[in-house]
This record gives structure tokens, sequence and C-alpha cells, in this order.
């Protein structure tokens, strides 16, 4: 009874179907509402219980944007509307699942499925059964719990048939009245074989009234997932043969950072485990094409200057360490969300071989001589990016920029971590092309060029075959360490042509003072012809393994190294000899602990005395570079003594008979000492014999003179030498020198003195006491004497007291001469004063009588 309107715009009747009296159309402009009222009446023929459908269809001119339903799914067409004639029964079902025990479900879980059935129409419903087969939609995921069934608590009502669970209310309860419900509950178990990410759906369906309605509901759940919620799970590793498959050998990315956004904001982040896997659970379920999860993996440390290594794999949106667009349903387990990496290479250190931190990375158009700019790169990051800890660098060239075009010749540039690193390209490991090179031409590597280290992958090329930085026991310019700096990129291959990898970037450390070198000899005197052993001390500072180094020792000319004497670490090792050098080439030092070289080196006959030094050093087996102090020997070659030195021997003896040698019973005198010109020493022994070990070394040539003098101070009481207190010998190298000296007690005649018997003031005898000579020299031939003149001296003039005795002296010796003397006379004299001491004579005025 009401007419057929939109609120405010009628209808027109030729609109509907069938047509329906009053309808029309219009212009429904944004944020109106049209609201359509109409009756119907339903034919009275219609049976109670009999459904009746009815659908409203809306058509417009204009573009119609897509729908969805509840779900998120696109809507296939206007929800029909469901009109029960008469007091008819409607019930719904609910069905859930819940893992026994909790936590994931997994292979042969137990779980419990729980089934709802309520009465929502105002009448009771009859003939109520509800029905679960295991085996729908697919057979074999699901076996059953025996005694596990129940309804509303009770196994009563309910039996089990192979797969199909049957529970009778109707049969068991009756009716079910309105707004009650039935509770079936069983347990079931998941097939033990069954795989991560399988999905098991189970449903529940009901029957009720006659004649029958149904309806259903079923519940599904992926093994691995977690009923209610949903969950994500993949892996991270070096994919080095780029086909996206996780292979045994390659190696798992630990410690990433996997963040989880819904929405652009971030709600959870995990790290990957050792095994390079992650796992984020109970993410509440999407709610449609706008309600969708991403994924970011970052690198550990990573930042706004770190290159993106790879791109994601999953069936979603993949992007530079992305996953977009991710939807998850209840109990939904979305695995292989993985990020295979594929960098171009490492920078590492070349000698230790380990990857650097800290390197700075430009990729620069060789045409230009500027930086290529950010937005040549998938990732603009990859322009100036800094190595982490791992070394890893990566230029993904998209040639989106004029500035980038594709065929052009490109150089990268790394810049040193620190000043710990040698500035510019590495020395110890030279590029295959660099800056001063042709370009190596990556189309041209791609056509089974031969830089191309794996032939086998045809849409990549390989500067090595490893897709980690060269081991330390690959030698520098071996195929292991090739790597190119200068390179044509183009986009007909991508990523082949436009990327390079497996090209690790080498950068030298200083190694100035890396090792410290220490060299000592247990010989520090040494003789022609002897042995001479050294040992050489290497101590790795630099804390790492040193593996291409040379430690040089250069010996002293007239030196000569032992054939065979070498030991390392006491490994019989034996060293290049060039020139005055000993070359160990190629030792590896472990960066802990010492290493110790021993080695003989023998003296030559024709060394010289003197001070001999030997010196050690370690320097870079490649560039030469010194690595070390320089460590110093010094050994003295001394004289042999018995081939080279003089020792000096004798005796001090009683010359009783004053004849300048020793006769027989002449003993000889002990405690007489005995010194040389270089200022040796040496003291008869009881029978006074003495003897200098070494005395001297004589010139080789001619020899050299060797002078003893006795000491007549530590004579006995009495006694005088007989012979010269000083000897001078001539020495030669290997003789020794006899040197004797003999003393003995001498007569001693006095002749007293005074200055009566001299004429006043002069030096001559009064006539009266000439006589007195001729006596003196009777006394003196009768036997060998010695002459003492004593002067008894008042207050005469010193200098004629001295000028008197010389005077006398010269007079007796001229005469002792004149009458052929049987020995050669020995004359001291002696003055004593009166008053103690000579006069006082500055005040006096003296007269020169004569």
């Amino acid at each position: 009874g009401v007419s057929p309107m939109i609120v405010g715009l009628p209808i027109s009747s030729a609109d509907l179907t069938p047509p329906l009296p009053g309808a029309g159309q219009g212009t429904l402009t944004a944020g109106e509402t049209a609201v359509i009222e109409f009756d119907v009446v339903v034919d009275p023929g219609v049976p109670a219980g009999t459904l009746i459908e009815n659908q409203a269809i809306i058509t417009t001119t204009e573009p119609v944007p897509v729908l969805t339903d509840g779900d998120g799914n696109p809507a296939t067409g206007p929800e029909p509307t469901v009109v029960i004639v008469g007091p008819a029964q409607q019930l719904s079902i609910t069905k859930q699942i819940a893992v026994v025990g909790g936590g994931p479900l997994l292979p042969g879980s137990t779980v419990e499925y729980t089934v709802m059935v309520t009465n929502v129409s105002p009448v009771p419903a009859s003939d109520v059964v509800i029905t679960d087969d295991l085996d729908t939609p697919v057979a074999g995921q699901l076996s059953f719990v025996g005694g596990s069934a129940t309804m509303n608590g009770s196994a009563a009502g309910v039996s089990i048939a192979g797969s199909l669970l049957t529970a009778d209310y109707g049969n068991e309860y009756g009716v079910l009245g309105s707004g009650e419900a039935v509770l079936v509950r069983f347990e079931a178990v998941i097939d033990a074989a069954l795989t991560t990410g399988t999905v098991v759906t189970n449903q529940a369906d009901v029957t009720w009234n006659v004649p029958q309605q149904s309806a259903s509901a079923s519940v599904a759940v992926e093994v691995g997932g977690v009923p209610g919620f949903g969950e994500l799970n993949g892996s991270l590793w070096h994919d080095a043969n780029f086909d996206d498959v996780r292979d045994p050998n390659e190696r798992p990315l630990s410690g990433w950072s996997v963040e989880l956004y819904r929405l652009g904001q971030l709600i959870e982040a995990t790290s990957t485990d050792s095994d390079g896997n992650y796992r984020i659970s109970g993410l509440p379920p999407t709610a449609g094409i706008g309600d969708q999860y991403s994924l970011r993996f970052r690198a550990p440390g990573s930042g706004l200057t770190t290159a993106s290594l790879g791109l994601a794999a999953s069936v979603f949106t993949n992007g530079q360490q992305t996953i977009n667009g991710i939807p998850v349903g209840s109990g939904t387990n979305l695995s292989d969300l993985n990020l295979p990496i594929d960098p171009n290479g490492v920078v590492y250190n070349s000698v230790s071989r380990g990857p650097l931190a800290g390197a700075l990375l430009t990729l620069i158009n060789v045409s230009t001589g500027q930086p290529v700019p950010s937005t040549c790169f998938d990732d603009q990051a990859q322009q100036g990016q800094v190595t982490l800890a791992d070394g890893y660098y990566k230029f993904d060239m998209i040639f989106a920029d004029a500035a980038c075009p594709p065929n052009g010749a490109y150089l990268i540039e790394v810049t040193a971590p620190s000043v710990a690193f040698i500035p510019g390209t590495s020395q110890i490991i030279p590029p295959v092309s660099g800056a001063q090179t042709a370009p190596l031409s990556l189309p041209n590597c791609l056509q089974g060029g031969a830089a191309d280290a794996i032939l086998a992958t045809n849409d990549f090329c390989e500067s090595t075959v490893s897709e980690f930085a060269p081991l330390p026991s690959a030698q520098s310019g071996s195929p292991e360490t090739a790597y190119y700096l200068q390179l044509t990129l183009t986009d007909t291959n991508d990523p082949g042509s436009a990327q390079i990898f497996n090209n690790h970037i080498p950068l030298d450390p200083d190694l100035t003072d890396a090792v410290s070198v220490t060299k000592t000899s247990s010989s520090l005197s040494v003789t022609r012809g002897e042995l001479v052993p050294y040992v050489i001390t290497v101590t790795n500072d630099i804390g790492f393994n040193l593996n291409e180094v040379s430690i040089i020792d250069r010996f002293p000319v007239g030196f000569r190294y032992v054939a065979g004497s070498a030991r390392v670490d006491t490994v019989p090792t034996e060293p290049e000899v060039v020139g005055q050098e000993l070359i160990w080439s190629g030792l590896p030092l472990l960066g802990a602990g010492q290493h110790r070289i021993d080695l003989l080196l023998a003296v030559g006959a024709g060394v010289s005395e003197g001070d001999f030094v030997n010196r050690a050093q370690v320097r870079h087996s490649v560039t030469g570079e010194v690595m070390s102090n320089e460590a110093t020997a010094t050994v003295r070659l001394v004289p042999d003594p018995d081939f080279d030195c003089t020792d000096v021997m004798g005796k001090v003896y009683d010359d009783a008979n004053r004849n300048g040698r020793q006769d027989p019973g002449e003993p000889g005198l002990p405690g007489i000492r005995l010194v040389s010109t270089t200022g040796l020493a040496a003291t008869t022994d009881s029978y006074g014999r003495y003897h200098i070990t070494c005395a001297l070394v004589p010139n080789e040539s001619r020899g050299s003179n060797f002078v003893m003098k006795l000491d007549d101070r530590t004579l006995p009481a009495g006694f005088r030498t007989s012979l010269q207190p000083i000897r001078i010998e001539r020495a030669t190298r290997g003789k020794t020198l006899r040197m004797n000296f003999g003393a003995s007690i001498h007569r001693v005649v006095g002749l007293d003195l005074a200055d009566p018997i001299f004429e006043p003031g002069t030096t001559d005898l009064r006539r009266q006491w000439e006589s007195r000579i001729v006596l003196l020299l009777d006394q003196l031939v009768a036997s060998p004497s010695v002459l003492r003149l004593t002067y008894l001296a008042d207050i005469e003039d010193p200098k004629l007291v001295d000028d008197r005795l010389e005077a006398l002296e010269s007079e007796i010796t001229l005469r002792w001469t004149e009458q052929a003397a049987p020995y050669e006379l020995e004359i001291e004299s002696q003055v004593f004063w009166r008053l103690g001491g000579p006069p006082d004579l500055s005040g006096i005025d003296t007269v020169d009588e004569r």
C-alpha cells in the first residue's frame, strides 16, 4: 500500500522488474542516501518455510567503483534478501579449532574442533542433525581421536563411522527451542606427513525441518600456523648461484633485523637466527586489500648509508629488501617470505683477507669524472654506500638519468675506512682493470669472456669463483684475487650486463711497525773460523695473520751462512742467499705469539778484529714495504789465544854474581811486580815466575814492540836490579816472549861531602882532597859496588850544592871510564841539610866572588 519511491525522488515503474508503479530515477550526489520503500503480498499458496529471495539492483551511467564483501573479496553482485515465510525455524552454525596444549599447528598435532548450532528463529527447530566428515574436502589429513566426541558434554547421540561424525540432536533430545544451542566437540590428529604451509580445512553441516533445510560452517588453518592468528616466516641467505633457492652450502644471514609493518606503522621486529631463519607469530588477520602487512629486512648495524643487497623473493610484491601486500588470514602460516641477497662483492683487508666495515664506495662516470646521481640506482643509498661488518657492497644500476647512460665506462672508487689503511688502489693486490687501464665490458664477459670465472651462470659475470673474499692462502695476483674497478655497463641483459659479481675489492693496511723484531747472539766475542749462533725473534703486533712477508737477515762481510743450520720455529727452513742477505719469503706470521729463527754464521779467516753488526728486518714480499724495526746483534772478533796472541813470561831472580843471567843456585824472587806500558801487571810467584796471557796482539805483517818494566819498589830490602829494569822486545803473532829480570844485594861505597872540601863558591875540590878520588876508585874496582855520594849542606846555595855533586859525579865517571873499569858504575847522590832545608836567601845580597 506504499508507493515505491526514492526519498524526495519518484521512481519510474518502467525501471522496475517487474515494474512497480511510481518508480523513477535521478541523480544521487555525493553524501546523499537513497532509500526505497515498497510493500509486497506473498502468494497464499506458498507453503510455510519456503524461502523467498528478493534482490535490489542499482544501475548508473558512471563507472562503478569496485565493491568488496565482508571478507575483503570483490563482490559478485548485490546480496539477496532472504525472507522466511511463516513461523519457520532458522539455525546458525559456527566452527572453531584449537591446538590441544596450545602453540602452532604442527604435523602430528592433536586439535579440538568446536561446532556451535544455535536456533535464531522464534520457533523450535525439529530433526536437528549435525555431521562432520574429516575427509571433506581433502581425504587423509585428519583422523578422529577415539572417545573424544561429545554433544552438549555427553557422548549420547554421537556416532562415528569411518571419517564421518554424526550428532543426532533431534533423535536424542527432540526439538531445539528458540535461542537454544547445541555444542559438539571432538578431537582429531593432523597427519604427521603433512608439510609446513599445507592448508587443513574441516566443514561441519547441520540439517533441520521438513522439508529439510541446511547450513554449513568451515574452518581452515595452515600447518605451522596458530589457529585464530596468522604467522609469517622465511629465510635470509647469500644466494651464490642467483636461483632464489636456498642451497645447503650457501651462507645464512644471521642477526639480520626483520621489521613488520601494517598500514605504514612498525608493529613488530625480530632477528634471524643462526640459520638465517625468522618467524613472526600471533598476527591478527588482515581485513582486506587496504589492510595488508609489509616486511623490511635490515643488516646488523645498517643505517642511511647502507646499500640494499638484493631483491626479496616471495609470491607477493618484492622490492629491495622489502616484501609488500601480504594478506594474513586466521590460522595462516605464510612461508618462503625470503631475502636471497646477491651483492657485487666484499671490500676486504688485502693482508688479513677479512671483510672491512666503514669503506665508502662511489661509482664514477669515467667520461665526466663525476659521481653518478643516486637516481641511477634501484636503491639510492647505493651511491656513497658505506660497508658494514661483512664488507658487502652493491651497485644496482637502472640507467634512469642522462648522467648514467648505458654502454658507458664506470669506475668504482673506494675510500679507506681509517688512517690504518693506505689510501688509493691496493698495491699488494692490484686490480685487473683500474683507472689507468681499459674497462672490462660486462656484455663481452657474459658472452664467455676470459674475465667470467663461472661460465655456467650465463646471465651473470663473476670475477672469481667464490662469493667470499679470497682466503689467506690465495697468492696475490692469482685468479682467486682477480677484481675489476673500471667497467662498461649496459641494460641489455639485466642484471648481468649492469652488475659484476664476486668482485672483491682489497684495501692495503698500513703495515708500518706491524711486526717487531729482535736479534741476539749467545757469543759476544768470537774468533776466526768460529761458528756464531744467532736468534731472530719476530712478533706479529697487528692482530691478524700475515702471510706474504719476507724476513731479511743481512750479515757482515767476511761472515758466511752455514747451510742447513736455519730453523723456523724448530722446523728446518732454508733461506735464499742473495749476496750478504738471507731471505725467508712467504712465511706465515700468526696473529698471536712469537716466531723464532735460529741460524749459524761462520767467521771467515780474513776478517780483522773489531765489532761486526748483523741486522734483521721484515718486509712485505709483494710491495717491499718495511713492516718492522731493524734489529741488530753485535759480536766482537777477538784474537785467537792460540794463533794470534803473544804471551809474555819470565822470571825475576837473585842475580847474586850480577852476571845478568840466572845461574844454578840463584833463586827466584817472589812478590815482585811487573807492569807493561799498556797497563798489564803481573806479580811473581814463590819461584819468581810470572805469565801474562795474550799480553798483546802484534801487527800481522810487521809485529809489535812490547815493553815491560820491573817495579824496583817491590824488591826486597837491599836488592837492586842487576839488569836494566825496562825491557823492550819485538813480538810476533802466536809466539811467546821471555823477559827475565835480575836483582841482587849490591856493595855500597859511600863518599861523604861538605862545603869545606870545595873551593869557596866553586865546584872545584881543594887540592888536598883530590888524592881521595884515587883511593875511591881503588875501592870501587875491588868489587862491584854502588857509589853513593852524600852531601851535608848548611847555608849553601842549593844550586851550588847540585852543581858540586854533578861536577864530582862527572869527574868520577870520567876517571872510571878511562881506567877500563870491569863493570858499569852506578852512582847515587843524596843531600842532607843540617838545618832541615835550604836557607832562605831572598833578603840577602850576594856578590859573585868569582
